[in-house]
């Protein structure tokens, strides 16, 4: 079992947007209360997965590889990449602590993309991720 879910899941409940805040995350899984009260405005239609996964492609695939099992190029530099398609999920698996994690980031291997990735773009990606895992 990959124990660094996906690539964190959620963080900065507080802190200023985009900022990666000197937060403690538990060894195991857990959720985050900002993150589920976030509501995904963008319907996970096949159009949204599909944009999604574009971005995914360009920004994500080299760590979580072509399928979201982790094992991207760039996952044996060290870190461990999130597993995509596992049940459990590090930082929470609402839409909302999906989103936060990606724009926020959660560590050194899995830093913020606010400001690199549009929000709405996130929340595709989000889409997509969570068509990786089934659900």
């Amino acid at each position: 079992m990959n124990v660094v879910r996906l690539a964190g899941l959620v963080l900065v409940a507080g802190g200023a947007p985009g900022l990666i805040g000197a937060q403690e995350h538990p060894a195991e899984a857990h959720t985050h209360a900002a993150g589920q009260a976030l509501t995904n405005p963008v319907e996970a239609t096949s159009a949204s997965v599909a944009r999604g996964r574009q971005r995914y492609v360009f920004s994500c695939r080299q760590c979580h590889g072509n399928t979201g099992l982790g094992d991207g190029d760039m996952s044996h530099a060290g870190g461990v990449p999130s597993d995509f398609t596992d049940a459990v999920w590090q930082h929470g698996a609402s839409d909302g602590e999906i989103f936060l994690v990606i724009r926020d980031g959660v560590t050194a291997d899995m830093q913020a993309y606010d400001g690199q990735i549009p929000e709405e773009d996130i929340w595709h990606l989000v889409n997509y991720i969570k068509s990786l895992a089934g659900g």
